[in-house]
């Protein structure tokens, strides 16, 4: 990971902490733009976006518990779905936050939004699928990772756009 000591100072505390947050609950990490996130042309670099949405999702993950549980079942999250919509760009050394949400979920995929905001205002935003998978290839679904959670929840309704890439990534598989 390129991230190294920014996923440890975000996931170290996300992993050990004793309370546990909600599965719906917005979940923010705060970081700042450095040097080696620029590009040449002197705005962070559209991989690093990346970088920080994954480091985003080890911190909900670590802060609802599902690390713990997913990893003592053998299950693993595969990010199946990224898109990004970058609205202002982000320099050396602005301060930012990536607020992270799950907004729902499908039969085994969930869905999250990540948005990256500095000083009020929105300069990125990213859907995110992504799925779980078992030991022999076990077809986990959401039913299953809620069950393991000790939650009963419904997913919020998702909107026409999101059902629609649901349903193609699922045909893709077939």
């Amino acid at each position: 990971m390129n991230l190294f000591f920014r996923f440890l100072r975000i996931f170290l505390p996300a992993f050990f902490s004793r309370v546990h947050t909600s599965l719906l609950d917005l979940h923010i990490i705060r970081s700042a733009v450095w040097l080696g996130d620029q590009d040449p042309m002197g705005h962070m670099t559209n991989s690093r976006y990346s970088s920080f949405t994954d480091l985003s999702i080890m911190n909900y993950m670590g802060r609802t518990g599902a690390l713990k549980a997913f990893r003592k079942r053998g299950w693993i999250p595969v990010i199946q779905y990224e898109s990004f919509a970058y609205l202002r760009m982000l320099r050396y050394p602005q301060k930012f936050e990536v607020h992270t949400r799950l907004t729902g979920w499908g039969d085994t995929h969930l869905v999250f939004q990540h948005t990256f905001l500095s000083q009020g205002r929105v300069h990125a935003e990213s859907t995110m699928i992504a799925r779980l998978t078992g030991r022999k290839k076990l077809r986990v679904t959401s039913q299953m990772a809620m069950d393991a959670l000790g939650v009963t929840l419904e997913s919020p309704p998702l909107s026409p756009q999101v059902q629609a890439l649901l349903e193609d990534l699922k045909a893709r598989a077939a």
